[in-house]
């Protein structure tokens, strides 16, 4: 492994002076150590860097580059200060703008609450104190898919795993460089960059998102980003990311729902598909959020099908390769027996014996009445925060289609039919009603915090605290599921759900 390490740090650090020369040649030491730094060998970038001239700006520039990936922010900006650094930094081929990034983000965490777990090797910055209540949470994520994903692709990991939960997208851009515009467009909560995942608080979303899986997915672009020497295209980046962000757990219900392949019939139907050597720099980065959501599930399809035909030991042989500096196409036909070109022509054909339908989940919004059905909707959540449920249950009969798929319909109409005298108490047969129109996961077609939080409160058959962690997983700021029905009012993440001031339902 150390061997494959050298010759691909030497490899890229040749490429660069290949590069450069003519505009003024980087030392073999600056080269050496921005290829080590960016494939995250941070010790050994540390290493060459203590050896290396410090009055060379190259050198300085890397220094402040291996800062920014380990934390340091303020310190990079001090080195980036130097009017002989920040020249070289203005160069697009070298500094990446590493000053406007140093400076974003020394900013964004200044006064922040940092929190280690060194019997895990894990660092996390709150840019918000209230989330501190997630560390545990955090932290078992980590452990887990740090473990999987050493499993599946064989790789080590830098240590400690720095992560950063910031409050908004604002913060999300600063950390990352990302433009906040694209946050916002493709709805971006995650990003891997930098030696860090920066994580966005789930209080940030209304009822949350899927954050731990999203902490895993981001986790698997840094193992990548290692394992390859970050030379991974973004497809495979992005297609390995998806297919590991739910192996560091159980499985649940809603895994593969929508399939991808129906999702990719979805954008072939409505011309949003994209090859996968034309995703640009960033999926983040796409023109909309159906895009966005077409190329993952284009990359999630792709990649699962090359990597189930190839086998995991391809796979893995193909990291190899590319960290050693070989040319991606040169490097999947060694590892795998074909190209690029030649696997996409196999998972094409793949596609075509599966006869994939766009998802109900897409199409419902396009039903006959949809919109007079959705305004039917809003009445009824006016009128649960006014305490009028059988009025609310009412108005919820409208609602009919691919509608009823939607769990917070079921939710809606569960809170309406809820007996408050039974609240609580679960096996009350005054809530049958309210547990028929729950339904079970195969109902509906997507998690729903709420869904999930009063199926617990309402379970019989022992189910609850599945049903609790479920909800949990998507927003651990519901109160219903936080505390359980007040039982851990103690705990700090229930405290953190109570203090979180979510408006009621019709009360927003």
């Amino acid at each position: 492994m150390k061997r494959i390490v050298l010759l691909g740090a030497l490899a890229i650090a040749c490429a660069a002076l290949s590069r450069d020369a003519g505009a003024g040649t980087p030392s073999l030491e600056a080269a050496r150590a921005r290829a080590l730094t960016v494939g995250l060998d941070l010790d050994a970038a540390r290493g060459v860097l203590a050896k290396a001239d410090g009055n060379d700006p190259e050198v300085a520039l890397e220094r402040a580059r291996l800062a920014i990936y380990e934390g340091d922010c303020d310190g990079a900006a001090v080195v980036l200060a130097d009017p002989r650094v920040a020249k070289l930094d203005q160069d697009e081929s070298r500094g990446d703008g590493l000053a406007d990034i140093a400076r974003d983000c020394a900013r964004a965490t200044a006064a922040t609450l940092v929190v280690e777990d060194k019997a895990h090797d894990v660092v996390i910055r709150f840019q918000d104190d209230a989330d501190q209540a997630l560390m545990p949470l955090l932290v078992d994520t980590i452990v887990k898919a740090r473990a999987q994903l050493t499993r599946d692709l064989g790789v080590d990991w830098p240590k400690p795993t720095r992560v950063v939960v910031v409050r908004d997208l604002l913060g999300l851009s600063a950390m990352t460089g990302l433009p906040y515009a694209s946050a916002s467009t493709t709805g971006t909560v995650g990003i891997a960059k930098w030696g860090r995942v920066t994580l966005l608080s789930p209080r940030a979303s209304e009822h949350g998102y899927a954050w731990r899986d999203t902490l895993a997915h981001e986790l698997t672009h840094l193992a990548v980003t290692h394992a390859s020497g970050d030379r991974a295209p973004l497809w495979l980046q992005e297609g390995i990311a998806k297919r590991e962000e739910t192996r560091w757990r159980a499985p649940d219900p809603f895994d593969d729902r929508p399939t991808p392949e129906s999702v990719v019939a979805y954008g072939i139907q409505r011309h949003l598909d994209l090859r996968l050597d034309k995703l640009g720099p960033s999926i983040a980065m796409l023109p909309s959020a159906d895009q966005a959501m077409v190329a993952f599930a284009e990359v999630t399809s792709f990649l699962r099908y090359m990597w189930h035909e190839a086998g995991d030991a391809a796979m893995q042989q193909l990291l190899a390769k590319l960290r050693a500096g070989t040319k991606i196409d040169v490097a999947m036909t060694e590892a795998t027996g074909a190209d690029l070109a030649g696997w996409d022509v196999k998972w094409r054909a793949h596609l075509a014996t599966l006869s994939e339908k766009p998802p109900a989940v897409l199409l419902a919004g396009e039903e006959k009445d949809a919109a007079a059905m959705r305004e039917k909707i809003r009445l009824a959540e006016l009128l649960l925060g006014r305490g009028h449920g059988p009025e609310a249950a009412s108005e919820l009969d409208a609602v009919g289609g691919a509608l009823l798929g939607d769990p917070h319909v079921r939710y809606l109409k569960a809170r309406a039919l809820e007996k408050p005298s039974a609240r609580g108490a679960a096996a009350d047969p005054a809530n049958d009603d309210a547990r028929h129109v729950l339904g079970d996961p195969s109902e509906v077609f997507t998690a729903y915090a709420p869904w999930w939080a009063i199926r617990g409160r309402l379970a019989t058959d022992g189910s609850s605290a599945t049903d609790y962690a479920e909800a949990i997983a998507q927003d651990p700021f519901d109160v219903d599921a936080a505390c359980e029905g007040g039982a851990k009012d103690a705990d700090p993440l229930c405290r953190a759900a109570r203090a979180s001031g979510a408006p009621e339902i019709g009360r927003e």
